[in-house]
């Protein structure tokens, strides 16, 4: 399905293969354009080629967790860094939940129902009106 004119580019960042794909599968079927990442490295070369208007990343994994990925938006993302919402299992530590609270991120709860996610970067970034015919601007600009 291609991204909708009034379409967010989104990064999903996850350790977990299934995760990834549930929520690219969903955010793609909202109309969105959607990159994933598993690792670091992945997550550094995609800020280095695309601006993404949200961040949907999984609050524990082993190289890449929720400070240091807020850290790599900050230090990475030229302007201001997109917004963060964290996906997490139950049970954190009071480091995470300080983190979060210090945050003020969004946290969905693992499985993420697709219609929770959808409404989640719905409620976070607000669709972008079209552009007017024969006005070029953001919402009529290719995102691939």
């Amino acid at each position: 399905m291609s991204a909708s004119p009034t379409a967010r580019r989104i990064l999903v960042v996850d350790d977990d293969e299934r995760e990834r794909a549930s929520a690219s599968r969903a955010l793609a079927g909202a109309g969105h354009a959607v990159d994933t990442a598993a690792t670091r490295a992945e997550v550094v070369s995609l800020l280095g080629q695309h601006a993404y208007d949200l961040v949907l990343s999984d609050l524990k994994m082993p190289e890449l967790n929720g400070p240091v990925l807020y850290q790599l938006l900050r230090d990475s993302v030229r302007g201001s860094a997109p917004p963060v919402i964290f996906a997490l299992e139950k049970g954190f530590t009071p480091e995470y939940a300080n983190f979060l609270m210090r945050q003020a991120a969004p946290v969905l709860m693992k499985p993420v129902p697709a219609g929770d996610l959808c409404l989640a970067v719905e409620r976070l970034l607000p669709a972008r009106p079209a552009s007017p015919p024969g006005v070029a601007g953001p919402a009529s600009t290719p995102l691939g």
